[in-house]
């Protein structure tokens, strides 16, 4: 592996620092995930429609992304990601505090900073350290070490998370990102494509913002309101969202490095369209559990765990939409471009929530997951147009 500017060595300690810093961020983020949805709503009682307004303020950040990135970007790459994780830290170390609805928006705002400015620095650096030809493939391998991490604060969350409480379990998390954070003092400053540019907003990157915006729609349905939908209607406690999640992990873990390598061989428009087409077919599973629970004879909400670890285990194939973007965008337009994509990928990402939880609350959870399908469909429709063999310009 090779980094802009710098010596195989260093290339070579760098990639294993960065690994460091994703399986801290993960662990604290594996954590997070495991207390966070029963903490909102048990511990808080927030009611669907203050989920779905958590959620939408929670994304704000991500909206924002661009910008963030436009006044920070003289730090460098580098220290960005040191910032972000720091940012990510405190806010996931401070929400166990909370003691109402704002307070742990605060919390969430935080942390959600930091993780989308991570979001977009973090895939930066690993693509300047993988070689040309095979970035699908170090994607891969860096999303897997993040799932093995989540795994790991999953774990912690099933085996510890009643005995230490909501308080010490969040410090935890953000303990374990904060060390991440430290150690990205250690990275050479030269890393990453360097952000000539505070902002970019290029025409010919269309096919990538437009793929964002529809996936964050996607990603808010499955990643933000299954889970709640499994502890709000079917009565699913902490420890069982631990496992499910870890198992989920456990999936992404074997599976990121070989469709990372699937899109290096295939290319993003076969890889993208089979993800697509695949998740439309979930969403309409996830809209007749009842039925699916009587004709294999298992309780709901196991039929539920099983949709919801397939549909989690396709979103392994969304690095193609980054790949994507190598193949088409020059080194220096790579970070501020990712910024870019996120903005227009929080769009979505902001006005889904707010929609989901109103159709939750007046329509039902089986609603959302209809106009899911919605969402798929134009995505894929949009993966049909991507170049058969993407070039740099």
């Amino acid at each position: 592996m090779s980094g802009s500017e710098v010596t195989p060595a260093e290339a070579k300690r760098s990639w294993t620092l960065l690994v460091f810093m994703t399986i801290a961020f993960g662990f604290g983020f594996g954590v997070q995930s495991g207390l966070a949805p029963t903490f909102a709503v048990t511990a808080l009682g927030l009611p669907r429609e203050d989920l779905g307004l958590l959620e939408a303020l929670r994304e704000v950040p991500g909206l924002l992304t661009a910008a963030i990135i436009g006044i920070v970007a003289a730090l460098g790459e580098v220290r960005l990601a040191g910032l972000a994780l720091l940012f990510v830290a405190i806010g996931i170390g401070a929400t166990g505090q909370s003691s109402d609805f704002w307070s742990l928006v605060a919390c969430n705002v935080t942390w959600s900073i930091g993780l989308h400015v991570w979001l977009t620095v973090q895939p930066s650096l690993t693509l300047s350290l993988t070689e040309e030809g095979r970035h699908g493939h170090g994607l891969g391998l860096m999303n897997r070490s993040m799932a093995f991490a989540v795994m790991g604060g999953l774990l912690a969350v099933r085996l510890f998370g009643e005995s230490a409480g909501y308080g010490w379990g969040f410090v935890a998390g953000g303990v374990a990102v904060a060390v991440g954070s430290a150690a990205a003092a250690r990275l050479p400053g030269i890393l990453g494509g360097g952000i000539r540019q505070r902002l970019v907003f290029r025409t010919r990157y269309w096919r990538y913002y437009l793929l964002m915006l529809l996936d964050g729609g996607r990603r808010q349905v499955v990643q933000t309101f299954a889970i709640l939908i499994l502890v709000k209607e079917f009565g699913v406690e902490v420890g069982a969202v631990a496992i499910l999640l870890l198992v989920n992990n456990a999936l992404t873990m074997a599976a990121a490095p070989v469709v990372g390598r699937w899109t290096d061989v295939f290319g993003e428009r076969k890889v993208l369209s089979g993800y697509y087409a695949l998740v439309c077919c979930c969403f309409l599973a996830y809209t007749q559990i009842g039925s699916l629970s009587a004709l294999i004879g298992v309780p709901r909400e196991w039929c539920f765990y099983g949709i919801f670890a397939l549909d989690n285990l396709l979103f392994t194939a969304s690095i193609g939409i980054q790949t994507y973007l190598r193949h088409t965008a020059p080194p220096e337009d790579m970070a501020p471009s990712m910024a870019m994509g996120l903005t227009w990928n929080h769009i979505a990402a902001v006005s889904v929530p707010l929609a989901a939880g109103l159709i939750w609350a007046h329509q039902g959870y089986q609603r959302i997951f209809l106009y899911g399908i919605v969402l798929a469909a134009l995505s894929l429709a949009m993966c049909l147009t991507l170049p058969r063999k993407e070039r740099k310009p």
